[in-house]
């Protein structure tokens, strides 16, 4: 009660300070005013209803601080929960997306299985369109050897040599092809008819037959990168098989004194291990390709230097190499390919007989022959006067060898007679791979017999070219009975 007593004599002073200012109080008002107040002060019941109310208002405080502590101790074990369940979906997805780390090598693994089985799968060839003129007579004979260039684009570039010399008739033509992405066409983008009795230093519609060719992806001097496909020869000097008069080597649109003639005998490997040639042996010819410059390199003879050889012209550089380690060590820091160009002439390629595993030209419809082209082991087979070659410009435009391994089966025929008829059925099947391995492509063609009694043509060569990029090639059994000029173009699937 101290306390309601204090406040009550505030209220009493106040009020009378108030009144002394204005209208004071008599003293009898005054006395009975603080009887009333003592009255007051000294009421128990008063004091136990004012500290009832407070108690009152105090427990639903409680009350109230108890309801807030218990929903929000429930609130936070919910949230515990909460918390606990999405820690554990945190930790399980956690663990699935450390499979990610899997899933990469695994689908590249299972990408490649495709790929490899995709490869492996044999394609069956469907001609689409004729590249050689049919006929009856021996002089539409046309070589089944090929040099080929499979651009990455699907495009191929083929180099194929005459069947033999001396006459203005197709068995004589060298021909270097461009065969489109699908196969519809062919483009010609030389002609020419090969001698051994005429030479023309800038080949018209005459070429020497003691000289070698391919068609190269080149760049140009002030542009490496603009890469078009251009005719390069190797040629004689003149009218002479001898290699006292070789003559070099000259893109065809820069002309026969551009040429450049290689210091003999020196020679380097490329990254695949494949050797240039420069015996000066006019069928033994290689040169190396610049597959960042896009040009071929000769050493000049004379002078020892490093000469860039473009589709516009020649660079001379100021690089001397004088012996083969100084070569050597020169192509080793560069990126380069050996191209091999191949004979002017040059009738059938060179596989292995089954029958008695001589390796001879592969004329035979009734033979069965086996081999590759390209470098196994340490043996390589490429160009020349003896074999076909096969190279990539891949998508990254460099220049890059790859093996065709074939094998053939074939039968002999039996005429009409009275012992009967027997027709002559073929089938190659062929392999295409990187000089390490990698699985490219594999295809297959059966030929039969289009007259009673005889042959279905020259099988082991019959699959001439194809591109592993598009699956675009070109098919040439070389003779059926009574016809010539079958070349034509094909489509795998």
């Amino acid at each position: 009660m101290a306390t309601i007593q204090q406040a009550v004599q505030v209220m009493v002073d106040k009020l009378v300070a108030d009144m002394n200012g204005s209208t004071p109080l008599s003293a009898e008002e005054q006395t009975l005013v603080t009887n009333a107040i003592a009255r007051l002060t000294d009421n128990a019941k008063l004091e136990q209803a004012v500290v009832a109310v407070a108690q009152e208002h105090l427990d639903d405080s409680t009350q109230l601080l108890q309801q807030v502590a218990t929903s929000a101790i429930n609130n936070i074990d919910s949230a515990k929960a909460d918390l606990t369940a999405s820690t554990a979906e945190l930790v399980t997805r956690a663990a699935k997306l450390a499979l990610l780390d899997q899933i990469g090598p695994l689908t590249q693994q299972i990408n490649e299985v495709v790929a490899n089985n995709t490869a492996a799968t044999p394609k069956t060839l469907f001609a689409i369109k004729n590249i050689d003129t049919a006929n009856s007579h021996a002089n539409f004979r046309r070589s089944t050897s090929v040099l080929a260039i499979y651009n990455s684009d699907g495009t191929s570039y083929l180099t194929r040599p005459s069947y033999t010399v001396n006459a203005a008739t197709d068995t004589c033509r060298l021909d270097h092809l461009k065969i489109s992405q699908d196969g519809t066409s062919s483009t010609v983008l030389k002609s020419s008819f090969v001698h051994n009795n005429a030479f023309e230093q800038n080949p018209a519609t005459k070429v020497y037959q003691h000289g070698a060719s391919a068609i190269v992806p080149l760049g140009l001097k002030a542009q490496p990168n603009d890469v078009s496909f251009e005719i390069v020869y190797s040629t004689q000097e003149s009218l002479s098989a001898n290699a006292t008069e070789y003559g070099g080597i000259f893109v065809l649109g820069q002309g026969f004194t551009s040429r450049t003639l290689p210091k003999q005998d020196l020679n380097a490997r490329d990254k695949f291990g494949i050797s240039t040639r420069s015996s000066y042996n006019h069928n033994e010819v290689a040169v190396l390709y610049n597959n960042q410059k896009h040009c071929l390199v000769v050493i000049d003879s004379g002078t020892n230097l490093v000469v860039e050889k473009y589709r516009d012209g020649n660079h001379i550089t100021n690089i001397a190499i004088a012996n083969a380690a100084e070569y050597q060590n020169y192509v080793d820091s560069g990126d380069f390919t050996t191209m091999v160009f191949i004979a002017n002439t040059l009738a059938q390629p060179h596989g292995i007989n089954r029958y008695n595993h001589s390796e001879a030209a592969m004329s035979s419809y009734s033979y069965n022959y086996y081999g590759y082209f390209g470098l196994l082991g340490s043996e390589l087979k490429m160009a020349g006067d003896k074999f076909n070659a096969h190279y990539l410009f891949t998508e990254e435009q460099k220049l890059q060898p790859i093996n065709y391994i074939f094998t053939s089966n074939s039968e002999p025929y039996r005429t009409q007679s009275s012992n009967g008829t027997e027709n002559s059925e073929g089938e190659v099947n062929v392999v295409m791979e990187t000089l390490d391995g990698e699985l490219l492509s594999s295809y297959c063609y059966r030929s039969k017999a289009d007259s009673l009694g005889y042959d279905g043509g020259v099988i082991a060569t019959a699959i001439q070219a194809m591109n592993p990029y598009s699956h675009i090639g070109v098919i040439n059994e070389h003779y059926l009975f009574n016809q010539y000029g079958l070349a034509r173009t094909c489509r795998a699937i």
